[in-house]
């Protein structure tokens, strides 16, 4: 239980903003070994010509023709070319892109923003993006920092590992050093200038939902709030951040889901659940998927042998028979492989 105290892809890019839905997300179908795309009625929007294709986000769909990626809008006009090895969705008007063994960022015209020199990177956020620099020397572990829409280098490279912003904060780790030895890393969370707000003395943390980081303070797994002080004292076996109100907790191999208060709210009998989206969570019933809404009630029964998590109005799917499919909220199927 938990107990209040004194006082975290076929679709590598299903999880998008608000912003595609309102300008009409495409999602992508495969026809033949060939990619096309349909908007959230199930209604052909592009017809199957590409390689390869990515939900769209902010008004593009990333495609690939041949071996290279590049972007589309609804009409089917290649706006940036193809000439990246891997892209992600947009974000914040700026999308990931590699360019041989290094990554950066474009913007909507498809000119580079930031340097490509980052081995690594995740999304915009809160304006930032956090990159890992390239080592340059034998021995030296890369470091993470934090570039904003310019591509400017506005929080130096001196993070083991970091996390995108939310809610103002990130979570970024870094070694904790006893005078001149390094004995291992704590993570904590710093502001947008950089300055840490909560100090690294945890043994991992979360980005922060709903108000709550989910932390770990040696083996003990917990919720704290923006000051840092601990909120919630998980006795679950394993936790997670909250979304849509609840967090997913798993009680004797069974999952279910708590409230800000920690009460289980969702009783914990089910195979597996995922977070919630868009108001709907995933879980297995007797090894088929189906979906909850927040109250607990079966909104879309378990009959999915494979499924994914709601995002602009559909969610992706595998029906009994192996075919793939895109469900709507209401459980109807709006697209699925003849």
């Amino acid at each position: 239980m938990v107990r209040r105290l004194l006082l975290v892809t076929l679709l590598a890019g299903i999880a998008h903003t608000a912003a595609a839905q309102e300008q009409g997300a495409l999602f992508p179908f495969v026809e033949e070994s060939r990619y096309g795309f349909i908007d959230s009625t199930g209604a052909v929007i592009i017809e199957p010509n590409y390689d390869g294709g990515l939900v769209s986000s902010e008004g593009l769909a990333a495609v690939r023709i041949g071996e290279f990626w590049g972007f589309v809008n609804r009409a089917d006009s290649l706006v940036i070319d193809a000439r990246f090895t891997a892209v992600f969705p947009f974000a914040e008007g700026r999308a990931r892109v590699r360019m041989g063994a290094t990554w950066g960022f474009i913007d909507r015209e498809g000119s580079v923003v930031t340097a490509t020199d980052f081995t690594r990177g995740l999304d915009y956020s809160e304006g930032l993006a956090p990159v890992q620099s390239r080592s340059r020397s034998m021995g030296v572990e890369p470091r993470w920092g934090y570039v904003d829409k310019r591509g400017a280098l506005t929080i130096k490279h001196q993070f083991t590992r970091a996390l995108p912003f939310s809610e103002g904060l990130a979570a970024a780790e870094r070694l904790h050093k006893v005078l001149f030895f390094n004995i291992n890393t704590r993570w904590g969370f710093i502001d947008t200038t950089g300055m840490w707000v909560i100090e690294p003395m945890l043994s991992s943390a979360r980005s922060f939902s709903e108000g709550l980081a989910l932390v770990r303070k040696g083996d003990q797994w917990g919720y704290i709030d923006r000051e840092g002080s601990d909120v919630l004292l998980s006795e679950f076996e394993q936790v997670f951040p909250f979304s849509g109100g609840l967090a997913r907790v798993r009680q004797h191999d069974l999952w279910g889901f708590i409230d800000h208060t920690g009460k289980l709210v969702i009783d914990a009998r089910y195979e597996q659940v995922d977070d919630f989206s868009e108001g709907l969570a995933l879980f297995v019933w007797n090894g088929r998927w189906g979906y909850l809404n927040t109250g607990g009630e079966v909104a879309i029964a378990p009959q999915f042998t494979k499924a994914r998590a709601f995002a602009s109005g559909l969610a992706f799917v595998t029906l009994h028979d192996g075919r793939p499919a895109y469900i709507n909220r209401d459980g109807r199927i709006v697209w699925a492989k003849p």
